[in-house]
């Protein structure tokens, strides 16, 4: 056994080849920036420092484009359909989130409101008017409007309770895999953005939500298949093995069997100095300036892989690899 073979690692550092860190927080990414101080400093969101970073994040890329369209009234200069992949309003607000946009904000708090008021979708949210709600769809408008801190307002509240007693419940617990292709029938997308959701809304706890969602994402790490292990940034209607586990770490989720066969499938995959690539490019539809190529380390890929590493990588008993050369 490879693991078995080798030096544990004692502290959870010890499982990268190099420290990412200075690398992350590249101050020309503020975006990038802020989350990083919050994810892996653990800065409160208070301190000035998050503070400054953030203020930042929406003149750099790829926010500026993603939110280039947003009136200061909510409403987007644009006449394309609300959730058309990806190019839809909705979708560029959800990724400008996902890239580490200011939640503070005014347009982006404005956007929220008025997709609250006005998006489709009875309890929880549609694709288009009277079209029937999606699990998946509502658990990552959830997310979004939960990293903007729109938790309390009622129409959130109705999209939680829809999750929680609707028609979209799968009879293992989880939800349904609603237009898309499962290996297990539940649909991984919906439990992954819902536990994001629920761990962004820390001042009212929905512990039996939450145990549903954790539950069907530990099924699917011990379902072959289930979830990709190709990984990307943004997700939106995808989700993969990184999002998953960092999900996981973020709400706080004690090590489980089966979690640390997939922590070293991350581990593996890292390259010199602790860094990761993205698998998946960024959907041409959301119309944001290249990324770069696949072959170079993305930073937003490595923060998720870090940030599972270091909360679980000592409990797992993940082989040391910092500071040895790679194997």
């Amino acid at each position: 056994d490879l693991v078995q073979s080798l030096t544990i690692c004692t502290d959870a550092w010890e499982s990268l080849r190099g420290d990412p860190l200075p690398w992350l927080l590249d101050p020309h990414r503020p975006n990038l920036h802020w989350r990083v101080l919050l994810e892996l400093v653990r800065r409160p969101p208070e301190s000035p420092a998050v503070i400054r970073a953030r203020g930042g994040s929406d003149a750099v890329e790829p926010v500026a484009s993603l939110i280039e369209d947003l009136n200061p009234d909510g409403t987007w200069a644009s006449d394309m359909p609300l959730w058309k992949p990806y190019s839809g309003p909705g979708w560029r607000m959800l990724a400008a989130v996902q890239w580490g946009a200011n939640p503070s904000e005014p347009r982006l708090q404005a956007a929220a409101d008025v997709l609250l008021e006005t998006a489709p979708g009875e309890g929880g949210f549609a694709h288009r008017e009277n079209g029937g709600a999606v699990p998946w769809l509502t658990a990552r408008v959830l997310q979004g409007l939960a990293e903007l801190g729109w938790c309390r307002h009622p129409r959130f509240q109705e999209g939680l309770a829809w999750l929680e007693d609707g028609d979209a419940n799968h009879p293992d617990g989880g939800w349904r895999a609603v237009g898309r292709q499962s290996v297990t029938g539940e649909c991984e997308v919906t439990a992954v953005a819902l536990l994001g959701a629920l761990t962004a809304c820390i001042d009212r706890p929905r512990q039996v939500l939450k145990e549903r969602a954790v539950k069907s994402l530990l099924r699917a790490i011990l379902s072959p298949g289930a979830v990709p292990a190709r990984c990307g940034h943004p997700c939106l209607g995808r989700t993969d093995e990184v999002e998953l586990l960092w999900a996981l770490a973020r709400a706080g989720v004690s090590l489980e069997p089966g979690m640390d066969l997939a922590l070293r499938r991350v581990q593996l995959r890292q390259t010199e100095g602790g860094r990761w690539r993205r698998d998946i490019p960024v959907p041409k539809s959301l119309h944001v300036p290249d990324q770069g190529p696949l072959s170079d380390p993305s930073r937003w890929v490595t923060l998720k892989c870090v940030v599972a590493l270091i909360a679980y990588a000592v409990d797992a008993q993940l082989p040391r690899m910092f500071p040895q050369k790679p194997i």
